[in-house]
């Protein structure tokens, strides 16, 4: 199975890889990571983030079976004051299907979001608080203001298999974790 990654973020491309293995486990995958224009800014809110993971996945499908598109950024939910800083991945195949999918949604610090809405990036902020200029192709925002106990992989591999939901058969699987399968509903 041929997917492009609409991203040159190693860590975005690993967790679409990652994703797509829990998904297809007997599936030979060969995952490559290609550079495109989401079409939205740097620091995307509300609808730019899932706008910027469709165009994304839909400007990386070129000849692969799948194209997927992965954007953060912040999404307000109605009823809620704050925003949450979700990760939106979007899956489309050769057919045009397309199908969405987001991970755990976490709120920022005040200070940081105020910033975000001034001009800056979430990368920025975060880098410049942990002296470092890698943080979003690692530990991610989350990583930081959880002290490790998650990190930006994992959160973006759950938006990738939330994208991969609809396209898996229903069949009952096994977790790889625990060994015991799941069935189907």
């Amino acid at each position: 199975m041929k997917i492009h990654v609409g991203t040159r973020n190693p860590l975005k491309v690993r967790a679409a890889r990652s994703g797509f293995a829990l998904a297809f486990p007997e599936t030979p995958l060969q995952v490559v990571g290609v550079a495109v224009d989401a079409g939205v800014p740097s620091q995307p809110f509300d609808e730019q983030v899932a706008t910027g993971a469709i165009a994304r996945a839909r400007r990386a499908l070129a000849d692969a079976d799948y194209g997927v598109g992965i954007e953060a950024g912040l999404v307000r939910l109605p009823g809620c004051d704050e925003p949450l800083s979700v990760q939106i991945c979007a899956v489309v195949d050769r057919s045009g299907r397309l199908t969405v999918g987001h991970g755990p949604g976490y709120a920022l610090p005040a200070s940081v979001v105020e910033r975000l809405r001034s001009g800056t990036t979430l990368n920025r902020e975060m880098s410049a608080r942990v002296g470092r200029d890698d943080v979003k192709e690692t530990i991610g925002a989350i990583g930081i203001l959880s002290g490790g106990r998650i990190d930006r992989f994992a959160i973006t591999r759950e938006a990738v298999l939330m994208a991969l939901l609809p396209r898996l058969d229903g069949a009952a699987r096994e977790d790889p974790a625990t060994g015991s399968g799941a069935q189907s509903v």
